[in-house]
């Protein structure tokens, strides 16, 4: 089994490829997966992880980026991603909630001990999952993080009988035959 464990940090998963863009985490392999898709087949992969990183990568990138491990996933294929959930971590860091200030301070804006530990987008579950769905995802769940209800896990599952958006559309093309004439 092939499975990914990207934005690692220092939290390197055993049987799994470890991958992030800081070098100084030391991960398996150093790559912007953000920007640049993956160095992996198309349905290859088993399984891929974000744990905690999603809310570091810019939210215009979100859609391409599960649109990538959609097409690094093999059909059922799970993918599980965790964040700090914007809305519960908000209220708790008005409620100074059992006088950790700074903690919930670090769980809207990050860490930033390094350039990616930094958050850039708020993570709200309804609309990721809406997100998931519009890709083709399906058997999403959706649960607080054990031990940390302000946080949210998500799994789901790449399921082929359910088209994506992109693969409908691109269906739709190849069935027209649409004839453009050349300028003279």
């Amino acid at each position: 089994m092939k499975k990914l464990n990207l934005g690692c940090g220092s939290n390197k998963l055993e049987g799994f490829i470890n991958i992030d863009a800081e070098k100084s985490c030391k991960p398996d392999l150093i790559w912007d997966f953000a920007t640049k898709s993956l160095p992996y087949r198309s349905n290859s992969i088993d399984e891929i992880v974000l744990f905690h990183c999603i809310e570091h990568i810019k939210k215009s990138l979100h859609y391409p980026l599960i649109l990538e491990f959609w097409r690094l996933l093999k059909p059922k294929g799970r993918l599980l991603i965790s964040y700090p959930e914007f809305i519960k971590c908000v209220n708790n860091w008005k409620r100074n909630y059992k006088g950790l200030r700074d903690f919930w301070e670090a769980t809207l804006y990050g860490r930033q001990l390094y350039p990616h530990d930094a958050h850039v987008c708020i993570m709200n579950t309804p609309d990721f999952i809406e997100l998931l769905r519009s890709v083709g995802f399906n058997e999403i769940v959706a649960k607080p993080e054990l031990n940390e209800p302000y946080n949210t896990v998500i799994s789901c599952c790449k399921d082929l009988r359910n088209p994506t958006y992109v693969d409908q559309v691109s269906e739709m093309m190849k069935s027209c035959k649409v004839k453009i004439k050349k300028a003279s």
